[in-house]
């Protein structure tokens, strides 16, 4: 996976140039960190397979797995059918989160439901990994917890595997 990462972006002299990973297009900035987290996340399930506890990247991998994340929480929630229109507040703790105001649903609605969801960082990237069920993660919900719910089974729908 390495090999094929470096072949595919090791050439390129701009960052942002779209490349496919999967089948999806994506800036090779974001391959690279697409690929961290495919990386990290297979660790885990080798670690789980021979009974090693799982392992969890520092910030500086952390924050760009999260931001990438966090970005396409939009998109996984638009492929999930979630039309209602969320304003999502998302606090993620722990090195390498942050805070994120995200609007999730049908653009067109004049006015989102607020939804605050806050989580270990290492936790939602679990879950957006699609190794941690949404009921699984030990998250404070204020708001609709019908609608923070449905964003956390949407994050878990992107991953690759």
């Amino acid at each position: 996976a390495v090999d094929r990462t470096l072949d595919l972006v090791g050439h390129l002299d701009d960052l942002d140039a779209v490349v496919a990973m999967h089948g999806v297009p994506l800036p090779a900035r974001d391959l690279i960190v697409a690929r961290t987290f495919e990386l990290w996340t297979h660790e885990n399930d080798i670690r789980a397979a021979v009974g090693l506890p799982p392992s969890a990247p520092g910030a500086p991998a952390l924050g760009p797995m999260t931001s990438l994340a966090t970005g396409l929480l939009p998109f996984a929630a638009a492929l999930a059918g979630l039309t209602e229109p969320i304003g999502l507040h998302l606090v993620l703790t722990g090195p390498g989160g942050g805070t994120w105001d995200l609007r999730l649903g049908d653009p067109a609605a004049a006015v989102p439901v607020p939804v605050t969801i806050v989580a270990d960082v290492v936790g939602f990237c679990r879950l957006f990994a699609n190794r941690v069920a949404p009921a699984d993660l030990d998250a404070y919900v204020a708001g609709d917890a019908g609608l923070a719910s449905s964003v956390l089974a949407a994050a878990s729908t992107l991953a690759l595997d």
